[in-house]
């Protein structure tokens, strides 16, 4: 059975530098190595025909001689040199048809040997025919039905004969080459003399690997032989025999052993520096899954629902961004990378990429300029309105997307200020200086947590999207809007990196609730939406994104402990932590008074139109958080935040932080299980 992973053990084979300095050994270079120029000549399919007349010819003559005790007549000699072209031409043209020149005789295998037997029996029946309706057309008579029946016989064994033998002058050929190869050959100790063993031995018998030999706890096979290679000993005798042999490689060929097993096996081979590896069972490699260690985990494996591409037809999003100056803040983040690389698709004029993390805009540059020039990156501080300005005047965006923004919520209740400096500030100074500069389009990428919100994370959030819609709500030129999504899976540091790091060391998962449900999307579909949102927004809409259900934390983390390979409450546990300060049990889409979200011509994106509120005291309240938080008064900055009634309730009491999934346009009233649509504006918000 040929194993998926020996083809990668295979290729990377190839892949591996020469010692003699030059680069890596190619296939075509280990077929020009191996293959050599005369064998090409030999073993061409012309000559291979002609090997084959030969056999069948000599199969013919033989069959003549048994049937006659090696005393051919006169006449019988005449019949022989009659019908032999005939027998050989037959043979070679059903052959030709049943496909016998298609294999590889180096490779010949049992199934080859099934197509050769078919094309004897086709050639036999149609001769045993020819034999019945012309019984009387040679000169020595009729063709014996002896010589008839035994023919197919020596032809399959003589035609067989012959691929056997390439193929085993090819294993010679290949076994000494490799023996003289600088490569050297990796020792290789397989751990179980089953069918897998047995399997593994044989598929490693013609590679770069040298099969030392088993280990099996089978008492009964102790010091025999399995394909020339002996069972050394036991598991127990496993650190024993890979010193006395000087195993490189240990493959585990227990499919059907328990993973606690594989495991102990596992950590005494990397106490002992020796690279294990397993065969994977067969559901395994029906399904693609060729190890028993944790997997990698697709995100999209993860949603509970398909995912969100890009429509077919991009001609719109071309129009908004082809040939265009595009800034992104946050350039380096993990929305802001995804997001310069869709936007290159566009060919703008420039991306302008910003960050103040050097290593991850650098990463991020590096990556961009591989296929597309024309960048620019900026290290910049968004709370820096100077340095911000002097941007904007040098590059002359014409569109912006803020990604830039502090999203821990337990680091953001401990640094209020900094929330307040960085999401609020930051985004403030980026939006008024893209409508002080004629840019087209500005998108500010938010969060589900802005809803009602429980954290200083959220409400600062909430306060960067009143920021923006009360810019909207002003005649300018550019067209404002706001997106709104869930948890983004995979962003870094987020919920399922850190289950997948805990997972990789064998720790527990940690979950802080058994009760928190989050919307989840992919960082890809966050970035989609924010794309298309500049394109569709206008007046300062939020845009939203049909997620589905929300998800239970706790069920996202035994998904993804099962579809690491692993199996919960076995290899891995789940122990609860307790809800985190500012941290609900559940998250919203909509705040009070977006009373409904209607579709757009996307079908799972949705669009609320902006709040009809009077701004005038938006920029007063802002500035007194700004001077709050430059002070560091985190008590004002909790009370300037309750009084914009935002829904922002800093109340960090886990039976006081919940609140439920509400459908798009409903809320629930404080204190209450009642769900309201009703909505009373009070102050500024």
């Amino acid at each position: 059975m040929a194993l998926k992973r020996m083809v990668v053990e295979r290729a990377s084979v190839l892949q591996r530098p020469r010692l003699d300095g030059g680069g890596p050994r190619s296939a075509s270079y280990v077929r020009t190595k191996y293959v050599t120029i005369p064998n090409r000549i030999v073993y061409s399919r012309t000559n291979q025909v002609l090997i084959d007349g030969g056999l069948v010819a000599t199969a013919l003559c033989i069959a003549y001689l048994f049937r006659f005790d090696g005393e051919l007549p006169f006449s019988i000699k005449r019949q022989l040199l009659q019908v032999l072209p005939f027998f050989v031409a037959l043979s070679l043209c059903v052959n030709g048809i049943t496909g016998v020149y298609r294999s590889i005789w180096r490779f010949f295998s049992l199934r080859d040997s099934a197509i050769v037997a078919q094309s004897v029996l086709l050639a036999f029946l149609l001769s045993l025919g020819w034999r019945i309706l012309s019984p009387n057309v040679h000169d020595g008579g009729a063709i014996p039905f002896g010589v008839i029946v035994m023919y197919p016989f020596f032809a399959f064994a003589a035609m067989v004969s012959g691929r056997l033998a390439r193929r085993l002058l090819y294993a010679r050929a290949m076994t000494a080459k490799q023996s003289l190869s600088s490569l050297g050959r990796r020792r290789v100790l397989l751990a179980g003399a089953g069918e897998a063993g047995f399997h593994m031995q044989r598929e490693l018998r013609d590679t770069n690997f040298e099969v030392v030999g088993f280990l099996d706890d089978d008492e009964e096979l102790q010091r025999r032989r399995i394909g020339g290679c002996r069972v050394l000993g036991v598991m127990d005798d496993l650190e024993t025999v890979v010193r006395e042999h000087r195993v490189d490689e240990v493959i585990l060929c227990m499919p059907s052993a328990p993973k606690t097993e594989l495991q102990r096996l596992t950590a005494r081979c990397q106490a002992l520096s020796v690279k294990t590896s397993s065969v994977p069972t067969l559901a395994e490699i029906i399904s693609g899954q060729m190890s028993r260690q944790p997997r990698p985990v697709s995100m999209e494996a993860l949603l509970g629902r398909h995912s969100i591409s890009h429509p077919d037809d991009m001609t719109e999003l071309a129009r908004t961004y082809g040939g265009r100056r595009i800034l992104v803040t946050g350039a380096g983040g993990s929305i802001g990378s995804e997001l310069v690389r869709q936007l290159r698709r566009f060919q703008p004029s420039q991306l302008i990429l910003l960050d103040k993390d050097e290593n991850n805009l650098y990463e991020i540059t590096c990556e961009i300029r591989e296929d597309f020039d024309a960048v620019v990156e900026v290290i910049a501080d968004i709370r820096n309105f100077e340095v911000m300005e002097k941007l904007f005047e040098t590059h002359r965006p014409e569109v912006v997307f803020h990604a830039a923004a502090y999203k821990h919520v337990p680091l953001m209740e401990h640094y209020p200020a900094e929330a307040i400096l960085n999401n609020v500030m930051g985004t403030r100074h980026v939006a008024e200086l893209s409508n002080a500069y004629g840019v087209k389009v500005f998108v500010l990428i938010s969060t589900d947590k802005a809803v009602n919100p429980s954290n200083t994370m959220g409400a600062s959030k909430r306060v960067a999207e009143m920021i923006v819609q009360s810019l909207a709500s002003r005649r300018s030129g550019t067209r404002f809007c706001c997106v709104r999504f869930g948890n983004v899976l995979g962003s870094r540091a987020s919920v399922v990196p850190i289950f997948q790091r805990q997972i990789r060391q064998g720790k527990n998962i940690t979950v802080t609730h058994p009760d928190v449900t989050r919307y989840f999307m992919t960082i890809p579909e966050a970035v989609q939406l924010v794309i298309q949102a500049g394109s569709l927004g206008s007046k300062g809409e939020i845009f939203l994104l049909d997620m589905g259900s929300p998800v239970k934390i706790v069920d996202l983390a035994r998904n993804l402990i099962e579809l690491s390979g692993l199996v919960p409450n076995e290899d891995i546990s789940i122990e609860f932590t307790g809800l985190r300060p500012g941290e609900k049990l559940d998250e919203e889409l909509l705040i009070a008074g977006e009373r409904s979200a209607r579709s757009t011509k996307h079908s799972k994106i949705f669009v609320v139109g902006a709040l009809n509120h009077d701004w005038s005291q938006m920029q007063p309240t802002v500035g007194e958080l700004e001077r709050a938080a430059h002070s560091g008064d985190t008590e004002t900055i909790h009370q300037i935040l309750r009084s914009l009634n935002i829904g922002y309730q800093n109340k960090h009491h886990p039976d006081l932080a919940r609140t439920a999934p509400v459908p798009f346009g409903v809320r629930r009233e404080r204190g209450s299980d009642r769900p309201s649509t009703d909505f009373a504006p009070a102050g500024n918000a």
